[in-house]
């Protein structure tokens, strides 16, 4: 029984949906309806902590970021996961006024590894800030990524303040639905997840971590690299 993750990161495609009115919905709503199924018990939902879009203005960068814990990833393929609203079409007003003026980068990630540091910690659940980043090592070299990570990196970013775990997960299962359109992008094969307890990010310890001798030669051979953004836990 596999466990994993459904990752979906989302942003306001048309000027008609507000941000207040998206979000009133996604969480008083939508993620209740996730977590009430019997496959996923539990989520965490955070927004972009860069400077927010001029009022009005649209961006194509995904503000909000929901990581919905599923115990058994193949809950994804089951009659009661596939009948919600987005997975299946929903009712006419809920696909007008949300889903299709809304984008959701909808993923299903199988943990390969997590990890916390110190292994005496005693903290639990996710933390208050994250940094997600979506990577794929060039062709041939996974071994040395995974040894990279395993061996340095995490002790590394290990001592920084407020860290409190990182996750690491590969993907299964990659699709957006924009605007209600459903399309298969290429995405990043491994999905890494470090997460962070406190008010700000230690950026100055964690960009250290990253210029080690080892590590800027694995960075410097992704073949692909989404953007790390900084997220806060909404």
């Amino acid at each position: 029984m596999p466990s994993g993750v459904l990752w979906v990161a989302s942003r306001i495609k048309q000027a008609g949906l507000t941000p207040e009115k998206f979000c009133a919905w996604y969480e008083n709503i939508h993620i209740r309806e996730v977590t009430a199924l019997s496959g996923i018990p539990r989520a965490a939902r955070y927004e972009s902590v860069k400077p927010s879009p001029t009022p009005g203005a649209l961006s194509d960068d995904a503000l909000w970021l929901t990581v919905y814990e599923m115990p058994d990833i193949n809950f994804r393929e089951t009659k009661e996961f596939r009948s919600l609203d987005g997975q299946s079409e929903p009712e006419k007003e809920l696909l007008e006024t949300v889903f299709k003026q809304a984008g959701f980068d909808t993923r299903f990630y199988e943990c390969y590894f997590g990890r916390r540091i110190p292994d005496t910690t005693t903290s639990s659940g996710s933390g208050s800030l994250i940094i997600p980043a979506a990577l794929t090592p060039a062709a041939g070299t996974d071994a040395g990524f995974d040894a990279w990570y395993r061996e340095e990196h995490l002790s590394l970013i290990g001592t920084c303040p407020g860290y409190r775990r990182t996750r690491c997960f590969k993907v299964i299962n990659a699709t957006v639905l924009d605007e209600f359109e459903r399309i298969e992008p290429q995405v990043s094969t491994w999905l890494v997840i470090r997460e962070f307890d406190g008010e700000k990010l230690p950026m100055v310890d964690l960009e250290k971590a990253d210029e080690t001798e080892w590590g800027r030669k694995i960075i410097a051979g992704l073949q692909m690299a989404e953007g790390r953004v900084h997220l806060a836990e909404n």
